[in-house]
């Protein structure tokens, strides 16, 4: 694929959300197996012999084996991780053809890959959680008809790959004593990120349930009674969940009569425009990029019940 090939990512965002559909370009590694990215998070594919890689001193970050060094890409260095060595799938002879420029919570990385497939429409539902791997390197799972042949798709837990090389900086200004003591209802796929809320949501001291996706939160509040309604203050969501997304979360407690009063935050990396705008119309209070502490507990402290 000569030079770049940039992904129009609000557009086809927000037509796929519309129809509860993800927008997933499957690529494969090395080890031919198949794996894949929301098209929302991939600003351009490249040719993998367009920029030259630099070596940098790295061995003050996390994870360096990870990180092979920084490209120019476009004017700005950014860091290219190696994800086969993040799966441990690495050798010496490993071919690349291509390099995935991703962007998640405010960060630009690259990664090389050996071959890039196609994008597909996957429906939300048919996305399971990917429950084989301790280490969480995977957040979900599909079956797609590729070549005429079904195959299992695996995508991968990027956040997580990016939190371990260059960590999470929880450092916070603002002030974690709320004047509530209503409960926080949270849906998060991503372990890293699970892990980094549920650490914000402790110092709050307010009580609080995190669910491992839109479904499971939908299926919680709909056997709620009255009583419990009135002990919720917020409900906080991710949107790039397997089987129901945020958008369907927003939707579900804005249409109910008996929880529409409930205010909803995203906490999301999908950050462009489209999706704002989005959540917005749907009845989301507000929006706030991953990982910005100072960002979610000014949410909280705005619009939880008292």
């Amino acid at each position: 694929m000569a030079g770049s090939k940039t992904i129009s990512r609000v557009s086809n965002m927000t037509r796929s959300h519309l129809q509860n559909i993800m927008q997933i370009m499957v690529f494969q590694l090395n080890d031919h197996n198949y794996y894949g990215i929301n098209v929302s998070k991939i600003r351009s594919i490249e040719d993998y012999k367009r920029h030259e890689l630099v070596k940098n001193n790295i061995d003050n970050l996390g994870n360096t084996k990870i990180l092979e060094g920084y490209i120019n890409y476009q004017g700005n260095i950014i860091p290219m991780l190696s994800v086969e060595k993040w799966l441990g799938i690495y050798t010496p002879e490993n071919l690349y053809r291509e390099t995935i420029v991703s962007e998640f919570n405010r960060r630009t990385i690259c990664f090389p890959i050996f071959d890039v497939l196609n994008i597909y429409n996957v429906p939300i539902e048919a996305l399971q959680h990917e429950g084989g791997t301790a280490d969480g390197v995977l957040t979900y799972s599909t079956i797609l008809e590729i070549d005429g042949e079904e195959k299992v798709v695996f995508v991968l837990d990027v956040e997580q790959l990016i939190d371990e090389v260059f960590g999470t900086d929880l450092t916070r200004q603002t002030s974690t004593e709320i004047a509530s003591t209503k409960t926080i209802l949270v849906a998060e796929d991503s372990r890293s990120a699970r892990g980094i809320i549920e650490e914000m949501l402790m110092d709050t001291g307010l009580p609080y349930w995190i669910f491992n996706d839109g479904q499971q939160i939908i299926d919680y509040l709909a056997k709620l009674t009255p009583a419990q309604i009135s002990d919720i203050g917020l409900v906080i969501t991710d949107l790039e969940m397997p089987q129901k997304d945020g958008y369907q979360v927003i939707s579900y407690i804005k249409q109910n009569p008996a929880l529409k009063h409930l205010p909803v935050f995203v906490n999301s990396s999908m950050s462009n425009e489209g999706v704002k705008k989005k959540t917005e119309a749907l009845g989301a209070v507000g929006f706030v990029e991953k990982t910005n502490p100072d960002a979610f507990l000014r949410k909280i402290h705005e619009h939880i019940l008292r």
